[in-house]
């Protein structure tokens, strides 16, 4: 299968955050929509903060965002383009790891937010509306939460947080009273071989995971990876589906069918089962964000991924550039 781009120069300056909601592009903090025919709305309000950061879920016939400072402790929760009330979380070193923070549909209509308001090593589910906190989660599979996501079905919850004294991993949970998927267990922590760089969910099922050439471990454990590897885990079976190496570290990235999009340096479409880079967008620069911590310098543009649709957009001195991806035979 060969794979096949699209890309779009969109002008338009002056964004501090940037999601996906549906086929629009939004700036979280003033509700600014950028649409695929180029055209953009104009601004509706300011939040008077630096927010720099946002995630965002339609659901129900609401759109929830958040907008929150990466590597500070502040947020605010947005209903429908409109401000609904202010998050924060815990302050210890928030100023050194990503912030942790993702929106899930529970089900009954209730959205909830998942989050540390209180310690950095306990997530917390709260209802989106109400405030009320449904439930606490603390594990020793993870020290850190960072990079909050949720799988496609809504069943896992992944962190790619880090551990004391900077050591970065990943965790998995399930999120619904059944274990079914995760064996023998309702969470999955990987030991280290060398240290985790990203992960993201490729489908309900599966997680691509990078490592840096940082070693922790001399002997790689089965969870582990060697030194710049890009691993699918499949959560059913339990185990390596494929491991293959990296020319260099990964960055953040967007697993989507058979490649996943690395955005170390510029976007490249690395092949899954290889490791082979199959195109690049050198006209990009996306950052040098190396895990949870290593912010880079400068550090990335705005970015907002919609891997369930195939795409990414990136911000520059220019505008937005909008990548929309294919697959041929």
């Amino acid at each position: 299968m060969k794979l096949c781009q699209t890309t779009v120069q969109i002008p338009c300056d002056g964004l501090s955050t940037l999601v996906w909601d549906g086929d629009d592009l939004v700036d979280v903090t003033s509700n600014q929509r950028i649409r695929l025919d180029g055209s953009v709305s104009r601004r509706q309000f300011g939040l008077a903060y630096e927010f720099d950061r946002a995630v965002c879920l339609r659901r129900f016939g609401s759109w929830w965002a958040v907008a929150y400072e990466n590597r500070g402790t502040a947020a605010a929760l947005m209903k429908n383009g409109q401000f609904h009330r202010q998050l924060n979380r815990d302050f210890s070193h928030a100023d050194r790891f990503d912030y942790p923070i993702a929106l899930a549909d529970r089900g009954n209509g209730r959205i909830v937010i998942i989050h540390c308001p209180r310690s950095y090593d306990t997530l917390e589910f709260e209802d989106a509306e109400t405030g009320e906190i449904l439930e606490v989660r603390r594990s020793e599979g993870m020290e850190f939460h960072s990079r909050l996501a949720i799988s496609p079905n809504g069943r896992f919850l992944l962190s790619a947080g880090w551990f004391w004294h900077p050591l970065c991993g990943v965790w998995i949970c399930a999120l619904s009273e059944s274990t079914d998927g995760i064996p023998n267990s309702n969470e999955l922590a990987f030991s280290y071989g060398y240290e985790f760089d990203s992960a993201a969910f490729l489908d309900d099922s599966r997680v691509v995971l990078t490592t840096t050439s940082e070693e922790v471990n001399d002997k790689i454990p089965n969870g582990g990876l060697g030194s710049l590897k890009l691993g699918v885990w499949s959560i059913p079976e339990n185990k390596w589906s494929s491991v293959a190496d990296l020319a260099e570290c990964s960055g953040m990235i967007m697993p989507w069918r058979n490649w996943a999009i690395s955005f170390y340096g510029h976007p490249k479409a690395i092949e899954l089962s290889t490791g082979a880079v199959v195109h690049r967008w050198d006209q990009l620069y996306s950052g040098r964000q190396v895990g949870a911590i290593q912010l880079g310098d400068p550090p990335p543009p705005q970015i907002a991924l919609d891997p369930q649709g195939g795409r990414f957009a990136v911000s520059g001195s220019n505008g937005i550039t909008l990548v929309t991806l294919s697959a041929a035979d």
